[in-house]
């Protein structure tokens, strides 16, 4: 098994070299030296394969996929058939999937109304003073 660092200086740490960057990219991220669109594109660029994708991009249903067939001999005709269906049952196809995005976005606005609104209460809670926790009353003699 080859090493991830075959071929590197040896007197260099890479390991401590990004911990060097990343103190360093926190720094100026704390003073505001960079534009809050800059970060907003690279964390959508740099987000991970694994990581779930955002609402809004699930909530558009796409009517219209590359076709293509793994089939070394016909595999012309069956993409030609596919393409054909597809056309014939668009009419009755696209509609039902505008509908159902109408709907899908509908309801990401309403998950993010929400999650905005519980921000605000768990905000809300977290400052209040708790009040004095009353306890049974007392018995009497």
């Amino acid at each position: 098994m080859v090493s991830e660092t075959a071929g590197a200086d040896p007197r260099v740490d890479p390991r401590a070299l990004v911990a060097a960057i990343r103190e360093e990219v926190t720094r100026r991220r704390a003073a505001g030296g960079y534009p809050e669109e800059l970060l907003r594109r690279l964390e959508a660029e740099f987000t991970p394969a694994d990581a779930a994708p955002p609402l809004d991009a699930l909530a558009h249903l796409e009517t219209v996929h590359p076709l293509h067939s793994t089939r070394a001999l016909g595999g012309q005709v069956v993409v030609a058939a596919k393409r054909t269906i597809r056309r014939a049952i668009a009419w009755y196809v696209r509609p039902i999937t505008e509908d159902q995005t109408r709907f899908n976005f509908g309801v990401v606005r309403r998950l993010l109304e929400l999650e905005e609104r519980i921000a605000r209460l768990e905000e809300a809670a977290a400052t209040q003073v708790p009040a004095e926790p009353q306890g049974p009353p007392a018995p009497e003699a």
